[in-house]
């Protein structure tokens, strides 16, 4: 007798429910469709994130980052895209941005209708996007029709196995193709989760070495595979560390672009070993595939453009592709040198932005403004020098001078460079004062700290959390009017990976201005510097770092972060009762700088962050 049939798709799709509209399950994902128009799609989201259960709201988070589509600079610009795999891929929104006329393939009609709902809610009805829900093997497009097609990984949780195969997609090719894939000698897997990586055990490596996942295979098995279709494969590349959640993107037919090698990696032997003998392309958990259509001729990569164009404005040779970064914010970091020119020759060496999703390209504008105020009201502060902006074929970019050294974050809980870098930043931040010590009025106040309160406790869900949120305004309200303090620059996100330094502990510049605030508070940003780097040392929660300083401020932190706020403190003479109030009302600064510029609230923030 056979056993009940699993209940279908309730949109009819050939798909079981259990794999229906993944991450999230059916119900949800129809609730926000129907939210993205009634409510907008900001409102849609975070009403929905706020009824899944942890698990799920991360895997889809994980899944609408813009930054997954982050190779785009390797891409031809212009005409029509095919994305395949699963539709609410943010990657759908970064390909639109860049100018292509999209189609959603997905084998879920529920996932393709709410993907539409978002991208028209996020971009007007008029967005040339449209969907198509398949089953089986064949796709219902015309030959040779398609110039781009991304296939993304079918790897679950954030993927579904099946779809059309190679030769499906040779069929409709016109220009080239994109596809990221599964290793099957991968060490590691990734949960979906953001940066939750599982080794495999050898046991584990060896039975998925005998049974493979469907269209996993090693690097050769899936060049392989593209050529018995017909694609020409131009570029092999390995998503570091896995292309759920991916950082890096790294050649593996040739020397760039490349993973940058600070000494944080320096302590990883196995990882040194595997670039020094060769090893990556056998052993990276995921690819990405880049191969012409059949019969296509070779296209121009954007990045090329790119790069010429922040050449001229530079008035600089044209350098090559270094490094490519997929950025936690949604920005693609493209990263330059001029080959076998020394690297303390600037010419040739930049950082491009290119923004992928609308909030980016709100804070990539605000980074290059701040930029060019700073080099002209404080020349002395170190700063990466603009060159070039740009509304180009696939996006806002932006161009700046690739700094020395690396970033701080390399040199974590390490004194004897901290001490000397905290120690000329407190006098390098203090020099962006912009107003002179006045008394806090009521205006001020409510600017200042009333407004966050608000802003944050809107979105926070928790009722403690608000509770807690109250009791900061209340606190700096009792404590700080009529206090006098000056108004600085504020960086307002200052983490370690946003100094550049060196194991001397050098300043050779603050990166990353797009959360910034032109007249603001003083003392939070080297406290925000210090206490994400003992939270980063110790191995701990951004908590744990605050209770540090939440009772007895500067007191409770090492002999070289205590001097340097001390120092900061003094060379602005703010009041003690100014720094003390900062310190114990950190998570609501904190908060208030991702409430402002997040696209969208996420869950309980502030609650699990600072266990409010």
């Amino acid at each position: 007798m056979k056993g009940p049939s699993a209940p279908r798709c309730p949109r009819g799709c050939a798909l079981a429910e259990a794999e229906c509209a993944g991450p999230i399950g059916p119900a949800a994902l129809a609730r926000f469709a129907g939210r993205c128009a009634a409510e907008g799609p900001r409102l849609a989201l975070e009403s929905t994130l706020l009824e899944l259960d942890r698990q799920a709201a991360g895997r889809w988070m994980m899944l609408l980052r813009e930054g997954r589509a982050a190779f785009l600079p390797l891409l031809t610009p212009g005409g029509t895209a095919l994305l395949i795999g699963n539709a609410g891929s943010g990657a759908a929104l970064a390909l639109l941005r860049a100018g292509y006329r999209l189609l959603l393939a997905d084998r879920c009609r529920l996932r393709a209708e709410a993907a539409l709902a978002y991208l028209r809610a996020l971009l007007g009805s008029a967005a040339p996007v449209a969907a198509v829900s398949f089953d089986g093997e064949r796709l219902p497009l015309f030959d040779r029709s398609i110039d781009l097609i991304v296939r993304e990984s079918p790897a679950p949780p954030l993927g579904l196995e099946g779809g059309p195969s190679l030769a499906e997609l040779a069929r409709v090719a016109r220009r080239e193709l994109l596809i990221a894939a599964e290793n099957r000698l991968a060490y590691k897997r990734s949960s979906g989760q953001r940066a939750d990586f599982r080794l495999l055990s050898p046991r584990e490596l060896l039975a998925r070495l005998a049974r493979p996942s469907a269209g996993e295979a090693s690097l050769r098995g899936h060049l392989s595979r593209l050529r018995s279709a017909r694609f020409d494969p131009e570029r092999s590349f390995a998503l570091y560390p896995h292309s759920h959640d991916w950082s890096h993107l790294l050649a593996l037919d040739g020397p760039r672009p490349r993973l940058t090698v600070g000494p944080m990696e320096r302590k990883n032997r196995l990882k040194l070993l595997a670039q020094r003998t060769g090893c990556v392309p056998w052993f990276a958990p995921s690819f990405a595939l880049l191969a012409r259509a059949p019969g296509a001729a070779p296209g121009a990569a954007a990045w090329r453009g790119l790069l010429e164009r922040a050449a001229r404005a530079a008035g600089e040779p044209v350098p090559e592709l270094d490094v490519l970064i997929a950025t936690r914010g949604n920005t693609a970091v493209l990263q330059t040198c001029l080959p076998g020119s020394d690297e303390r020759d600037p010419r040739g060496r930049f950082t491009l932005h290119l923004a992928l999703s609308p909030q980016q390209e709100v804070q990539a504008r605000r980074h290059f403004a701040r930029l060019l105020e700073i080099r002209a009201r404080f020349p002395a502060f170190p700063i990466p020098a603009p060159l070039h902006e740009e509304q180009g074929p696939v996006g806002h970019a932006t161009a700046e001078r690739r700094l020395p050294g690396h970033t701080a974050a390399q040199f974590t809980g390490r004194a004897e460079v901290l001490g000397p870098l905290y120690a000329r930043l407190a006098e390098a931040l203090a020099s962006l004062s912009v107003a002179p010590a006045v008394a806090l009025g009521r205006a001020d106040f409510e600017r200042l700290f009333a407004a966050r309160v608000e802003l944050v406790a809107r979105r926070a869900a928790v009722a403690s959390t608000r509770r807690a949120l109250e009791g900061f305004g209340r606190a700096a309200e009792e404590q700080l009017l009529g206090v006098p303090f000056p108004r600085v620059l504020y960086h307002a996100d200052l983490r370690a990976k946003h100094v550049m330094t060196d194991p001397r502990g050098r300043c050779f510049g603050v990166l990353d201005w797009g959360s910034s605030e032109p007249a603001d508070l003083p003392y939070f940003d080297l406290l925000n510097l210090i206490l994400h780097d003992r939270k980063q040392a110790a191995g701990r929660s951004i908590a744990w770092a605050w209770g540090l300083v939440r009772d007895l401020g500067p007191a409770g932190l090492h002999p070289h972060e205590r001097r340097a706020l001390e120092d900061y403190a003094a060379r602005l003479a703010l009041p003690a009762i100014y720094c003390r109030t900062i310190e114990q009302i950190y998570p609501l600064l904190v908060s208030a700088m991702a409430e402002a510029n997040w696209d969208y609230s996420r869950p309980r923030w502030v609650h699990e962050n600072f266990a409010l």
